[in-house]
């Protein structure tokens, strides 16, 4: 039985191969085991994005307040990624 853990773990690795490959993000980061808000760090050579990755259904709120709640610089963009049968980026700043 596949765990949430090794669910989570697969998809920010599937999220992290496509921002290299169709993104143009030449350094992604995942921030193992984790408890923060952010899951992935990619840079590119114009912009920084700090990514949250969930799976399944769901509205997701209190990561998005989560996101909010982070200060960062303008160059920067939080977002939050989620896989159910496709991604889909759900909030983006």
């Amino acid at each position: 039985m596949i765990t949430s853990y090794k669910k989570g773990y697969k998809k920010e690795l599937d999220l992290i191969r496509k921002l290299k490959r169709d993104k143009d993000f030449p350094i992604v980061v995942r921030s193992a085991g984790s408890r923060t808000p952010i899951d992935i760090v990619a840079i590119s050579k114009s912009e920084i994005l700090l990514i949250q990755v969930k799976t399944g259904k769901g509205r997701f709120k209190k990561e998005i307040r989560r996101l909010k709640r982070i200060k960062v610089p303008s160059s920067v963009k939080k977002q939050l990624w989620v896989y159910d049968k496709d991604w889909k980026l759900l909030y983006g700043t």
